[in-house]
């Protein structure tokens, strides 16, 4: 038997549908990621808008929410091409650079 007639073998063993079924599973993560990162990133820039839109003077809450904003494009850069994990990673840290931004430390 040849690789090719093994490998024929071997997928018609399982189910059906599991490789279509891991591909739509893969690509709704890939969306799910992507819209959390984009939702981070323009909370950012919302913040950074209502910011000085009271008065406030620039400090570093304003680098604490543009790093945001950039880790939060980044993840959504890194979800569409599917390094799922890592956009999780750096959506979670720019969602705490916003909550650090937006802290009693810095108004």
């Amino acid at each position: 038997m040849s690789a090719d007639e093994l490998r024929a073998q071997f997928q018609a063993q399982g189910r059906p549908g599991l490789a279509e079924d891991r591909r739509r599973g893969a690509r709704q993560a890939r969306g799910m990621y992507a819209a959390l990162a984009g939702l981070v990133a323009v909370i950012c820039l919302v913040l950074i808008g209502v910011r000085l839109g009271q008065g406030d003077a620039l400090g570093v809450w304003v680098a604490t929410y543009a790093v945001g904003v950039a880790l939060g494009g980044w993840g959504f850069v890194l979800a569409r091409i599917g390094h799922t994990r890592w956009a999780m990673m750096v959506t979670c840290i720019a969602a705490a650079l916003a909550g650090l931004g937006d802290s009693p430390a810095f108004r």
